[in-house]
């Protein structure tokens, strides 16, 4: 089950995101040929407004095929000013935040803003953790005297070295574990899950505008970490700050014994990281074409078509590297955090 909830959601965000790219096309008068989500082979075909339309096999992927966009074209996408290809490329990426923020805001006037806390289920024999006193059954509070708004924020200790002091709830009493992390581990060494411990509920334009800031704030730390660690997965370390498809449907399967409700909190926290992750310049993604796209208009063309395409194939290939290496390091995380 948590298979098809996880596929569920990768669809409906990669949908939503090429969604963006062929509307923001359709209304410049530029044509799109193809609009596809998924890669193999193809379970639905149909052809409206002069594009084929088609849902494949393999939910990992989407595309919108827009005409003038191949090295040499002079039509379509090539004849459009810096401005229009501009809105297409960041369209996809517009439509992600969209719908993340619309999801957020409703959850937030109807199930309200969930207060969370992180459960540990398990703890690793001769680990840190072990060494460091943590139980199962610990609900832990706080990090160096700051409180933990959310379960996802264990993973702070990791962001310096030096002594960490969690406060955690044992048996109704607050107990606090001390240990150093000097970045030499690999591992703490607990499991732990969400555990939802309240709601605040607001009105739906309060927890819009709540998300659109957080997200604002959240960025910078995002793609610190998300560089962070890609780095150390590039050199053969574990990284607990990103996660693949193995990754993502375990956290699936844990957010659907949760509810609906959190189950939607995950869709639009996938299709948060999904944007900033399409933004970021590396060739291929949105991001990688915007930033040639703007090379271009400072430098008068010196990026020709043929080469963003060489760099694109690059990048292309590139990323299928970090699918695999991420998920290895998606196998390695579920035996211990």
């Amino acid at each position: 089950m948590s298979i098809l909830w996880f596929l569920l959601i990768i669809s409906i965000s990669i949908f939503v995101h090429e969604l963006g790219h062929y509307l923001a096309a359709r209304v410049q008068g530029v044509g799109v040929k193809n609009f596809g989500v998924g890669f193999g082979p193809t379970l639905l075909k149909f052809d409206r407004w002069g594009t084929t339309f088609r849902l494949n096999a393999i939910p990992l992927g989407g595309y919108a095929e827009i005409e003038g966009m191949m090295p040499g074209d002079t039509h379509g996408y090539a004849r459009l000013s810096g401005l229009g290809k501009f809105f297409i490329l960041v369209a996809g990426v517009v439509m992600n935040l969209l719908l993340a923020w619309g999801v957020l805001g409703a959850l937030s006037s109807i199930q309200g803003i969930p207060q969370t806390q992180a459960a540990v289920t398990e703890v690793l024999p001769g680990s840190l953790a072990e060494q460091a006193g943590f139980k199962v059954g610990d609900r832990i509070l706080s990090l160096n005297g700051v409180k933990l708004e959310s379960y996802d924020q264990v993973t702070r200790f990791r962001q310096t070295p030096g002594e960490k002091v969690f406060v955690v709830l044992r048996d109704g009493v607050e107990t606090t574990v001390r240990f150093n992390w000097d970045n030499t581990q690999t591992r703490l060494g607990i499991v732990y899950r969400p555990e939802i411990t309240g709601y605040t509920r607001i009105n739906f334009f309060q927890g819009f505008a709540r998300a659109v800031r957080e997200t604002v704030v959240a960025v910078p730390r995002f793609v610190q970490e998300f560089v962070g660690s890609i780095a150390r997965i590039l050199s053969g370390q574990q990284a607990q700050g990103v996660a693949g498809p193995v990754g993502i449907v375990n956290i699936t399967g844990q957010a659907a014994q949760q509810g609906l409700g959190t189950l939607l909190g995950l869709l639009a926290a996938i299709n948060l990281s999904l944007a900033v992750f399409n933004l970021l310049p590396i060739p291929g993604l949105d991001g990688g074409r915007i930033l040639v796209l703007v090379v271009n208009g400072l430098s008068g063309g010196r990026i020709k078509p043929e080469l963003e395409a060489r760099l694109a194939y690059g990048g292309f290939l590139f990323l299928i590297l970090l699918i695999v290496l991420v998920t290895i390091n998606d196998i390695r995380n579920l035996s211990g955090g």
